[in-house]
């Protein structure tokens, strides 16, 4: 029932999207600036301007500090702030896909790695070439931005949307355990095999009282960098065909149950939250992006460092990255780029870096006193975009999520690997088609 549930949701969500697109919905707009200077609105246009956020309520404060700044500048604007606390991509992507086919698409859309491709592949975003061409400012923008966090919204050479913050995953461990163990900070370059004897010294006790040396990240983007490392990933590298049966994946996944099922320096994860046991002294290392920190900063726990991501084959991580699009049928759209401006100058940067649930896209707020304040190694997190590749998310995104995970707990419940990968492979290559 549930396979057939989430490709049905997939084969409605994209049907959607195409009938939006062949209907053409409201007129579409031209891309904005294509020729000549850029002159911002008026400071006394009177419009409304719709925008499409998610997040957790540190995330709100953010979008709502920016959108009261935004009508100090233009008074007469009204921004409608949309706002939907983040469950699943699934859920929110279809979210905007039922309101583009209603001819209601937010003028501000903002999406993650996971949901841009399906947006892509249906035209749902505006170009924003004019604008980057065109207005002085987008350039010193772009100049602050890693390259590798832009290539990842464009396509066919055309930049769509403009990231705001982004996470890589990167290796957790508590200091002072690590020093009452005797064991030194470990190489960037550490391998597997330096990991899992790390973790074995780590792991001690029985009962209440058993200490891990690692608490597994369950879910598909935590465990993606021990695939990236090991040179395999769920998907193509043209994100049109599943490799969830690719025998370098079987393998990843064997070792990533094995540190649960064989070597017992992981807990099983289903029922144990990792960001609970690792600042609890309950595990000695655990995997996650920058998001954790404000947590750890609340709870007053301060013991930790962080580490690039132990390789097998390549030194590599997985990285996604949240960024602003234009509707492409938004009767605002200058509007909404100066909106998009103000989501990602340096103004607001500075309170993502201060927020601590990711990593500011830009260099200058990556790179200030107050971020890389804590941990030791907080430069990593912006550095480790030279080793990393964006999340493997094709347009069938919210087929291939759940789908992988449901394989994860057959084959960390004692189910054989290689059936249940072929399983989803199965769902996943479906919802393709």
């Amino acid at each position: 029932m549930k396979k057939s549930l989430n490709v049905a949701v997939a084969t409605m969500a994209v049907s959607a999207l195409l009938a939006l697109t062949a209907c053409g919905g409201p007129q579409a707009a031209n891309a904005p600036a294509a020729d000549g200077p850029y002159k911002a609105p008026a400071k006394d246009i009177t419009a409304t301007i719709s925008v499409s956020n998610w997040g957790d309520p540190g995330d709100k404060a953010v979008y709502d500090s920016v959108a009261a700044r935004f009508k100090e500048k233009y008074p007469s604007v009204t921004v409608n702030n949309n706002f939907t606390p983040i469950t699943t991509w699934t859920e929110y992507v279809n979210k905007l896909v039922t309101q583009a086919a209603a001819g209601q698409a937010p003028d501000v859309i903002n999406i993650a790695t996971e949901g841009v491709q399906l947006g892509l592949d249906n035209e749902l975003f505006a170009s924003l070439d004019g604008f980057l061409k065109n207005d002085p400012e987008a350039k010193a923008l772009q100049d602050n931005i890693d390259p590798k966090l832009l290539d990842g919204f464009r396509k066919d050479g055309s930049t769509y949307l403009m990231p705001n913050t982004f996470n890589t995953m990167v290796i957790y461990y508590n200091t002072k355990m690590f020093k009452e163990a005797g064991i030194a900070r470990p190489s960037d370059d550490w391998t597997w095999d330096d990991f899992l004897e790390i973790a074995k010294k780590l792991t001690k006790g029985s009962g209440a009282d058993k200490v891990y040396g690692f608490a597994l990240p369950y879910y598909s983007f935590g465990i993606t960098p021990w695939l990236y490392s090991n040179g395999t990933s769920m998907m193509s590298d043209d994100l049109k065909t599943s490799q969830l049966t690719d025998p370098k994946f079987q393998e990843t996944i064997a070792w990533v149950r094995d540190l649960v099922t064989k070597d017992g320096v992981a807990p099983q994860p289903k029922g144990s939250d990792p960001y609970q046991l690792f600042p609890a002294g309950k595990a000695a290392m655990t995997g996650a992006g920058h998001f954790v920190t404000g947590g750890f900063k609340k709870a007053g726990f301060s013991d930790y460092d962080i580490l690039p991501w132990p390789k097998k084959s390549t030194k590599a991580t997985v990285f996604g990255a949240g960024a602003f699009a234009i509707s492409k049928t938004s009767k605002n759209p200058e509007l909404s780029w100066e909106f998009i401006k103000m989501l990602t100058d340096q103004q607001t940067q500075k309170k993502w870096a201060d927020a601590g649930s990711a990593v500011p896209s830009t260099k200058t707020a990556a790179s200030s006193k107050e971020f890389l304040a804590s941990p030791e190694h907080a430069s990593e997190f912006y550095n480790s975009l030279s080793y990393a590749k964006p999340v493997a998310a094709p347009g069938a995104y919210n087929v291939l999520d759940p789908a992988f995970m449901r394989a994860m707990d057959e084959i960390m419940s004692g189910q054989d690997i290689a059936a249940s990968l072929k399983k989803a492979n199965q769902d996943v290559e479906a919802a393709l088609k």
